[in-house]
């Protein structure tokens, strides 16, 4: 999977609960499973950063040129993605692989400098997130690192509330297969109950929905509409109603 735009790297956290807002209110799940045939395709952007990773906002680069060493600089990426370099000036370097930014910058400064041998890195990676909603004990963003996992994601957000339905966690990934976000449905019993080795990493920018199980959907409407509406109802004739019963 390549990645996607920048544009949808400054997803906030309010957009994702107007994003998700349809699965919090109980509408029915209607998420393709995560699939053998999925796996190979998603986990590539796991590995992340990949060989094809494309520079973005907030990365600090090293740049370097091997016969030339007081060109060397370090260079923050500005939000609009250009930095200024030696020589080279300003330059938009923001969806720009390293190797594509070296070819550039030698192209850029051949004129000054003979047969310049260019080496970008990536001396520090901006701070990347996931995204983690629903019924989970703290929802929001927490901070991404390499092989971080869904369930791993969850304990971080606080844990798993009892009204969580744990079958049909759901997965969006910012991606190409089609559209902006590709989004599976992921079943985490067997990795609780068994121990058993979560089928894929999460990558940046990833979104993780906990949905609200059937009964916990059931009682929240028992709630709104009966019992805080007929608050009689809870106590009648000295027996007392409790939502779920």
């Amino acid at each position: 999977m390549s990645r996607p735009d920048r544009r949808i790297f400054g997803i906030s956290g309010i957009m994702v609960s107007m994003l998700l807002s349809a699965w919090s209110c109980g509408a029915p799940i209607n998420v393709q499973p995560l699939t053998p045939a999925d796996i190979p395709l998603m986990h590539a952007a796991g590995k992340y950063p990949h060989e094809q990773y494309l520079i973005v906002p907030e990365d600090t680069l090293r740049i370097t040129y091997t016969f030339h060493p007081e060109m060397k600089q370090d260079v923050l990426v500005q939000p609009d993605g250009k930095i200024t370099a030696n020589l080279a000036g300003e330059v938009k370097a923001g969806g720009m692989t390293t190797t594509q930014l070296e070819q550039y910058l030698a192209q850029k400064t051949s004129a000054v400098l003979r047969d310049p041998e260019v080496v970008v890195t990536i001396a520090q990676f901006a701070e990347r997130y996931v995204y983690i909603g629903g019924e989970v004990r703290k929802a929001g963003q927490i901070p991404y690192r390499k092989g971080l996992t869904p369930i791993q994601a969850i304990i971080a957000a606080g844990g798993l509330l009892d009204s969580a339905r744990t079958d049909s966690i759901i997965l969006m990934r910012p991606g190409d297969l089609g559209a902006d976000f590709v989004s599976r449905k992921l079943d985490i019993n067997e990795s609780i109950g068994q121990g058993d080795k979560e089928p894929l990493f999460l990558a940046p920018y990833d979104v993780v929905w906990v949905p609200r199980s059937s009964i916990a959907e059931a009682n929240l409407w028992v709630r709104q509409y009966i019992s805080d509406l007929f608050p009689f109802l809870r106590s009648s004739a000295g027996v007392t109603y409790r939502p779920g019963q």
